[in-house]
């Protein structure tokens, strides 16, 4: 009945109130979930205890202290309430209340400066080299599997458009049939490139895609918006967007740039062999 009891309260409410009963020990992963907890909500229970300096079954009784069954129902419902509760409530900033009586050539002014704002941290941020490097591991892999859900799907869209045409091979990965995707992923390795964008709210999907790159040794590059993201930890390449806007906590310009940025460095170090482009003349031929 306890534990039915405490499945009605959010994990983060449950730890709070069980704060002062916890030992310094349990404690310590307390303050690891509340402090970190948009990120640890997508941790494995062996990187929560390596992050926590704590064993294993330390966690395993400190979520069952909470009164769930496994770190496995902990995590789902922390994940869930992640997703439901702090997230959503970032997706339009409370400060959106400011501009209501504003006058519109105010409004759409700021937005504009927040944009090129937005577009100069980030690429302040961003060197040249970093960008370089990271076209050049595009370039040179045998095939180049991209992941992005939501906002993040449109911006893989266009990546994929800009690679097929510079006739490189590359494959926007399912996310909506996880059954599928071992047998896309089974012939990739370390000559192999994964892209993944990930921007809150962080998915688990694109989390375990980086996670299963790394595990095959491949060149991975992410394209996230902060050091504690997720997915930030398995990154060969991270390349940082700021993407807070003026009422958005997710603008997608600097991302977008980004692509167009990747995409013109790889046009300009790709010169297309005589043989390519004999091939491609002879194919457009039928399509004119």
């Amino acid at each position: 009945m306890a534990y039915l009891e405490n499945i009605t309260k959010n994990p983060a409410e449950l730890i709070r109130q069980s704060y002062q009963t916890l030992s310094p020990v349990q404690k310590r992963i307390a303050d690891l979930i509340l402090g970190e907890i948009e990120t640890v909500c997508f941790l494995r229970l062996d990187e929560v205890s390596k992050k926590a300096d704590v064993t294993t079954v330390t966690v395993i009784r400190f979520v069952k202290k909470l009164g769930y069954e496994s770190y496995g129902a902990f995590k789902k419902e922390l994940q869930n309430y992640v997703q439901t509760m702090i997230i959503p409530k970032r997706i339009v900033k409370a400060e959106i209340q400011n501009f209501r009586e504003a006058p519109a050539s105010d409004i759409i002014r700021q937005a504009i400066e927040n944009e090129f704002a937005l577009m100069s941290a980030t690429y302040d941020e961003l060197s040249a080299e970093t960008l370089t490097e990271a076209a050049q591991i595009l370039k040179n892999a045998r095939k180049i599997y991209i992941a992005g859900t939501g906002l993040n799907h449109a911006i893989a869209e266009m990546l994929l458009v800009r690679l097929n045409f510079l006739c490189l091979d590359a494959q926007i990965l399912p996310f909506d049939n996880l059954t599928l995707l071992p047998y896309l992923l089974a012939s990739a390795g370390p000559e192999d490139a994964f892209i993944i964008f990930s921007f809150p709210n962080y998915k688990e999907f694109a989390i375990d895609v980086a996670k299963c790159a790394k595990s095959l040794g491949s060149h991975t590059i992410c394209i996230t918006d902060k050091l504690t993201s997720p997915v930030a930890p398995y990154a060969e390449k991270l390349l940082l967007c700021q993407t807070s806007s003026l009422v958005y906590y997710n603008s997608m310009t600097v991302a977008v740039s980004l692509v167009t940025v990747l995409s013109t460095i790889l046009a300009v170090q790709m010169d297309k062999d005589p043989q390519t482009q004999e091939r491609l003349d002879q194919i457009s031929s039928f399509f004119r």
